[in-house]
């Protein structure tokens, strides 16, 4: 292949009758390689990018950036750093403020509700352990009433000296359905005492609920409190900050008069020192 062969016919060289008003196939002309203009402004076009300064030269791409170019900031700029990370702090300050304030809110409301529960249940069970006591008290005088009545049959039993045997076949058929009674009125007064622990026992389960509820709040009390101490002592280290920046900015305006009180000082020099030389000026002429 020399310079005489063209792709577009087959690579084989190009005699003269081929070339008769072709002139654009001249194999004497370089063969172009785009036979249309590119077209610069289709997206697909590989062209010089506007932002060549931002990557290297072998790249054909822009930087995927995972987070902002930070921006170059100088000595001037102190203060906005200072300003956007003290408003910064303030809103993070803010915020869990306002998050202490929700949990707090949260707490007390959960605990007004468990308060409200526990002195329902307290009512309920205050009003069973009466009824118990009432109970208890009525079957003790009921007891008292058959005692008594037993006295008084055994009393007459003894007095009267009944000697048949139906008397006594009678007499033992009482007192048998009598213990009998007492036996069921000794069940019922162990169920009722067994009831009364039970209601103790629930007590106690209320009470220590209580003393947890009061625990965790002067938890969050101390919590607080040394939050506030927190913030308090980030206060008083930012007015230091703003006072030692005041002193600065006296120390340079100090400065700033010394240089000025100098500077007249200079001109007045100059001024004096122009006098003479047109005084000079004069004597010579």
């Amino acid at each position: 292949m020399n310079h005489n062969t063209n792709i577009h016919f087959g690579n084989r060289t190009l005699i003269p009758h081929d070339l008769h008003g072709r002139s654009y196939q001249d194999p004497a002309v370089s063969i172009v390689p785009h036979p249309f203009p590119p077209n610069r402004a289709h997206p697909t076009f590989e062209g010089p990018s506007r932002d060549e300064h931002h990557y290297h030269h072998h790249q054909n791409r822009p930087p995927v950036y995972h987070q902002p170019p930070r921006p170059v900031l100088h000595s001037h700029h102190d203060h906005v750093l200072n300003r956007r990370r003290d408003s910064h702090f303030d809103a993070v300050l803010e915020g869990f403020m306002e998050s202490q304030r929700r949990t707090s809110r949260d707490i007390e409301t959960k605990l007004e509700f468990t308060r409200y529960e526990l002195d329902g249940r307290l009512g309920e069970l205050s009003t069973q352990i009466e009824r118990v006591e009432s109970r208890c008290l009525d079957m003790e005088e009921d007891l008292k009433k058959q005692g008594e009545a037993i006295e008084d049959n055994r009393r007459a039993i003894h007095f009267t000296k009944v000697s048949t045997k139906e008397m006594d076949n009678h007499l033992d058929e009482k007192i048998s359905s009598l213990d009998n009674n007492l036996d069921g009125t000794t069940k019922s007064l162990n169920s009722i005492t067994a009831v009364a622990h039970q209601a103790k026992r629930e007590v106690a389960e209320v009470t220590l609920k209580e003393r947890q509820c009061y625990s965790t709040m002067l938890t969050l009390v101390e919590g607080q409190k040394q939050v506030k101490a927190q913030i308090r002592d980030l206060h008083i280290s930012l007015d230091k900050r703003s006072q030692d920046i005041q002193r600065r900015a006296r120390g340079l305006e100090d400065k700033v008069d010394g240089v000025s009180k100098e500077v007249k000082d200079l001109t007045t020099r100059l001024a004096n020192l122009e006098e003479k030389v047109l005084t000079d000026k004069d004597d010579r002429s």
